[in-house]
């Protein structure tokens, strides 16, 4: 289990987040945890600069939200690493998050995907492990 610190209160949970693009460079980076965002997206800026671009996609992508739909566009990043968790050749959507988001990207519910995740908003930790239970075993 890795667990992180994050200060409670009503703000966004922000996490380090380190994101390889496709020249293979790292860049550190701050995304929002965001388990209501089905896929983790990255700025389109922010992704321009690691080198990914709309040649690159493997599809167009659709976020909708509050303030409307933006179009966007799926790319594999080589490599994410969040939360202590690291995935290889992970998708993730492009899109602009706006220019007073001040933030870089979301970590969505697919990074998720196999793992364990507790967020306690009152203690202020977030904790990952390996899931202890398959699909098929959790119950209904």
């Amino acid at each position: 289990m890795i667990a992180f610190r994050f200060e409670p209160g009503p703000c966004l949970l922000s996490v380090p987040v380190t994101l390889w693009g496709p020249r293979r460079s790292p860049s550190d980076l701050v995304f929002v945890l965001d388990t209501g965002t089905e896929r983790t997206i990255v700025d389109l800026e922010i992704a321009s600069r690691l080198g990914f671009s709309e040649r690159d996609s493997t599809r167009r992508s659709r976020v909708v939200s509050a303030l409307g739909a933006e179009e966007g566009f799926l790319v594999t990043a080589p490599r994410i690493l969040a939360l202590g968790w690291d995935r290889d050749g992970f998708p993730i959507a492009d899109h602009r998050l706006g220019a007073n988001a001040r933030i870089d990207g979301l970590i969505g519910a697919d990074f998720f995907a196999g793992l364990r995740l507790v967020i306690d908003y009152g203690a202020g930790v977030v904790e990952v492990s390996e899931s202890s239970e398959s699909p098929s075993q959790a119950p209904p």
